[in-house]
């Protein structure tokens, strides 16, 4: 059976993208097709062919010829998804992997930014950065290992840097863009024929902005200019126990307004403990020789794993909720005032507790992404909420309601539930319910996780019924965060977007597509799209 047999594509077509990326960056295989059309949750009807182009000009070039034939085309990053940003909803598609434009192009410590191809991951961008003595103010995802630039800022993201400096997308200076008929758009201050430079965005209408947190569904980012800060000299951990939500919730919103910590996140009852049958999170001799190598010193970093490994297991024996913060700065006084705020704050609800996670976390910041299955082997989907401080009780309270409610059902299929919470700047607070049940395993899982990981976990059957029932939780459980207004990450084809916003307001989206992609080919279906 030949190539086109398998994949329905026109021959034409399909040699003329080999053409372009050549023979091995074209892919049909029936399991590649499988691989790339599926991300943690779903496995969608397949899409015709893979491209991987290795430079901008390959892929305009590819985009402009899929397009002309009216393939749907639709970029990929590092594929840690689960919201369907990627997944085809026509079968007439292709799937742009973007992982070999990698290049870190420019590096500028004078005016302070770096460009990067959209394929490079945070975790390469992060420790060619690291040797220059700089940082980008956020600096990536827990899946840095895999995620990439142009994903982050595709989907939006938050985490390392997020307490003080925000989501990905802040730290953005300007754009390449890649539009559906193959056209390259400049944006930022570079959009200029007289000695561009990308050093300033905000350079008449933030036209970088349309095309950051779009999910794919109006261009491809080819290229990005983020800022840089120094990369801080002074880091402290410190991590506390709380009695209530309500105490937790406190504490974690007061660092937040006060701009204390670089990280500042938590745990509900549920999800620590989950977390602690991980083998090897705290164990784990690579997360002790990162804590190790994160020491001023050789000998005090081996100092603060010993301490780690010391703590083990019984980190959150006795704890109820768990907040944990790093904060950073340019000395040790700067760091020390804000350590001790820190605790002013969390020891007038709380108690502290051994600092090992952050540590851990800080000291290995992208670890390979095995928190996809639960800790024996269960399938984990999360859905998260955006919300203002004034409204993260509220939030919190309508979960708990939602789960009881709920009860029969969660219980019938054997689902499980917890949540991770985190803040981003000084106004914004995160929850993360996630959902772990029995089910088998992906594809998609079995390429992602290490094989060492996987080989000590259980199997499951198919589990079609507990998997619908925790698709149908997570679009009522989306639902009821629209009515609280909440915003999102990551909004794909998952998140109600559509039904959230304004009339007017989703008019003017619509009017923006159908100037940049009038044949509605450029990821159809992200943000309610077509």
């Amino acid at each position: 059976m030949t190539d086109a047999a398998v994949t329905g594509l026109e021959p034409s077509v399909l040699d003329a993208l080999r053409q372009i990326a050549g023979n091995d960056h074209v892919l049909t295989d029936a399991g590649d097709l499988r691989f790339f059309s599926s991300d943690v949750l779903r496995e969608a009807d397949p899409a015709e062919v893979v491209l991987q182009p290795g430079t901008v000009e390959e892929l305009a070039q590819a985009v402009k010829t899929a397009t002309a034939a009216g393939l749907a085309v639709i970029p990929r990053g590092g594929g840690l998804s689960y919201t369907d940003g990627y997944l085809p909803q026509r079968t007439h598609s292709m799937i742009v992997d973007m992982r070999r434009l990698d290049r870190i192009l420019e590096i500028n410590t004078q005016d302070m930014y770096v460009t990067v191809e959209a394929g490079c991951t945070w975790k390469a961008l992060f420790e060619a950065l690291k040797d220059k003595g700089v940082r980008t103010p956020y600096f990536g995802p827990l899946s840095g290992l895999y995620a990439t630039i142009g994903g982050a800022l595709s989907q939006n993201s938050m985490f390392f840097g997020s307490g003080l400096h925000g989501n990905a997308v802040d730290s953005v200076l300007g754009l390449e863009v890649v539009l559906a008929d193959g056209q390259l758009l400049k944006l930022g201050s570079a959009a200029t024929p007289y000695n561009p430079s990308p050093f300033f965005r905000g350079y008449g209408p933030d036209l970088a902005g349309i095309f950051l947190a779009d999910c794919g569904a109006l261009g491809f980012k080819v290229q990005a200019t983020l800022r840089l800060i120094p990369y801080p000299e002074s880091t402290q951990y410190a991590s506390f126990g709380f009695d209530t939500k309500e105490q937790i919730c406190a504490a974690m919103s007061e660092v937040s307004r006060q701009g204390l910590a670089a990280e500042c996140f938590g745990f509900d009852p549920y999800w620590q403990g989950r977390r602690l049958e991980r083998e090897g999170l705290i164990k784990d001799i690579k997360s002790l020789a990162g804590v190790a190598r994160s020491g001023k010193t050789l000998l005090s970093g081996v100092k603060e794993a010993a301490k780690v490994m010391v703590a083990g297991r019984r980190l959150f024996e006795g704890v109820t909720y768990s907040m944990h913060v790093v904060a950073e700065g340019r000395d040790d006084a700067a760091v020390d005032g804000a350590m001790a705020a820190i605790r002013e704050i969390a020891l007038a609800q709380g108690e502290e507790i051994s600092n090992s996670l952050p540590k851990v976390m800080r000291g290995t910041p992208f670890p390979p992404p095995n928190s996809m299955l639960g800790p024996d082997g269960e399938r984990w989907v999360p859905i998260h909420a955006l919300v203002p401080h004034s409204r993260i009780g509220a939030t919190i309270q309508a979960i708990h309601d939602f789960f009881s409610e709920r009860a029969d059902v969660i219980e019938s299929h054997g689902i499980e539930w917890g949540y991770l919470l985190a803040t981003s700047g000084r106004s914004t607070f995160l929850v993360e319910p996630v959902f772990l049940w029995k089910d088998s395993r992906q594809l998609y899982h079995n390429r992602y996780l290490e094989d060492s990981y996987l080989k000590g976990l259980k199997s499951y059957p198919e589990n079609l019924a507990a998997r619908a029932a925790v698709i149908e939780l997570r679009s009522a459980l989306a639902q009821v965060f629209m009515k609280l207004g909440a915003a999102h990450f990551q909004i794909g084809k998952s998140y109600p977007y559509r039904q959230g916003r304004e009339p007017a307001t989703y008019k003017l989206l619509q009017a923006i597509k159908a100037a940049v992609d009038p044949r509605g080919l450029m990821n159809p279906g992200a943000l309610g799209l077509e």
